[in-house]
């Protein structure tokens, strides 16, 4: 088909971009992920790519479009797809903020097509005026099944220096040995796991050990699924890093109000040494997730909302 060799994007008057598939419009949703201090103040620490289709004006889910994408099309709507998401982030206006998007292992095939996949990446990623450290890969496990595929995909994407995550995370054994063998950077809790574990005081406490574990091994830990303002509360309390659910920010097709409610916080001049100690610093030139302490402000909380468990609701 003509679209996967040279697909068409075009811009709205806001300058974000849509896409297509045979009948369906594609468009990018971004979904804040959050970091908070203290005083519960939150900032935007990244998003959540998200795709959006359309058939004759009228959305279509996800879980409805993906399954009539022909199976010889997958990978190239996945790559249409991640490539939409990158080229509007980079129109966000968003200096500082880093983007998740899905990869599916199970759709590559050939050690070749992962390496025109992280190319590609590479060029789109600088196209849209963004550096591969704020890119995170969010590695799926359905579908995965040949682990050098998987291997070879994650070696080359960290190798160009774009960031891993491991999603929906549960500490069963296949889930350890995940982490243990990828190395992610950003681990995405599983939030019927997590709402297993809050039920009772020893659950809290060992979900407590194993966030502090991870982030002495330098895995930036991100719960998702939050519901209501006392998971959030939750979060703060046992050392949560990243947030994301309803409770703080729905996703949004072409994310304007985001910086109404949260703009971005201005850069400032390097601190002094005595400082700098305090892991405001970012070597590795990837401060997008860096969740070292923050300065208190007023806390921003959202609206109150009725007690529910964690989990994911139908996006």
């Amino acid at each position: 088909m003509p679209w996967r060799r040279d697909p068409l994007f075009l811009q709205d008057d806001r300058g974000f971009y849509t896409t297509s598939y045979g009948p369906f419009i594609l468009r990018s949703a971004f979904q804040p992920i959050f970091s908070q201090n203290r005083d519960g103040h939150l900032t935007i620490k990244a998003f959540e790519a998200l795709i959006r289709p359309q058939r004759a004006g009228k959305p279509v889910s996800p879980a409805h479009f993906f399954p009539l994408v022909e199976p010889d099309d997958a990978l190239a709507v996945d790559t249409l797809c991640r490539e939409l998401h990158i080229r509007n982030m980079g129109n966000l206006g968003r200096s500082k903020a880093s983007l998740f998007v899905n990869f599916n292992p199970g759709l590559f095939g050939a050690v070749a097509d992962i390496g025109a996949e992280v190319d590609h990446m590479v060029e789109i990623t600088h196209k849209a005026g963004l550096t591969p450290g704020r890119i995170v890969c969010e590695i799926t496990e359905q579908g995965s099944g040949d682990e050098r595929v998987l291997h070879r995909l994650v070696d080359g994407l960290r190798a160009r220096r774009f960031r891993i995550a491991v999603d929906d995370y549960g500490a069963d054994d296949s889930d350890t040995r995940r982490v243990d063998e990828l190395k992610p950077d950003v681990i995405k809790f599983d939030a019927a796991w997590v709402r297993r574990f809050t039920e009772t005081s020893a659950g809290l406490g060992l979900l407590k050990l194993m966030v502090d574990q991870f982030v002495k091994r330098g895995i930036t830990v991100l719960f998702e699924g939050l519901e209501e303002d006392h998971q959030i509360e939750f979060c703060r309390d046992i050392g949560v890093q990243l947030m994301q659910g309803y409770a703080l920010a729905r996703p949004e097709i072409v994310p304007r109000t985001f910086d109404d409610r949260f703009p971005e916080t201005p850069s400032v001049p390097p601190a002094p040494p005595a400082q700098a100690a305090q892991g405001q610093a970012d070597p590795a030139g990837m401060e997008s997730l860096s969740v070292g302490p923050v300065q208190p402000a007023p806390p921003v909380r959202p609206p109150f909302r009725r007690i529910t468990s964690f989990g994911k609701r139908t996006r």
